[in-house]
């Protein structure tokens, strides 16, 4: 959206997936780590392991087994990941919201939006809002399905790219 609109890039249509892209955004967990990110230095890594767990499960819908769960938190351990994950955190910052936020009524293509309706991360309040901004924007809710879409509903993601993308 960013690149859209604050960088010049023309798109022929856009199909987005729960962005992070109205305010306010960040789960308790972010809000958290943000204020803190110095409490998490040198957390033992089974503890690191616990938390990425049960951060990543909070974003789907379904429960994922340890194996669906890997490859989400394997980026996140270790001597480089475990910090990398709390800076990343740290880092996110609302002014990027607020730069780019008033300006997606000048969206010049048309948008289709898909939101879980049982996202915990960000509300499908936030996608109606989101979807109001818009002008050409169509908004799905899917049934089931979390922050995590991928896990939860890829069919629903292919049918929404196959219906809008081939229209």
């Amino acid at each position: 959206m960013r690149a859209h609109l604050i960088d010049g890039c023309d798109y022929e249509r856009l199909l987005l997936i729960d962005p992070v892209a109205v305010r306010p955004w960040g789960s308790p967990f972010v809000q958290h780590v943000r204020r803190h990110e110095f409490a998490f230095t040198g957390v033992p890594d089974y503890i690191q392991v616990a938390i990425l767990r049960a951060y990543i499960a909070g974003a789907a819908a379904r429960s994922l087994s340890d194996n669906e769960l890997q490859p989400y938190i394997a980026p996140w351990t270790g001597s480089n990941g475990q910090p990398a994950f709390y800076r990343q955190i740290a880092q996110m910052d609302q002014r990027f919201t607020d730069e780019v936020e008033p300006h997606y009524r000048e969206f010049r293509c048309p948008v289709a939006l898909l939101w879980g309706e049982e996202d915990r991360w960000i509300s499908p309040q936030s996608g109606e809002k989101l979807a109001a901004m818009l002008p050409d924007c169509s908004l799905r809710l899917v049934p089931g399905s979390g922050h995590l879409m991928q896990e939860d509903a890829p069919e629903a993601i292919v049918a929404a790219a196959l219906r809008f993308f081939a229209s």
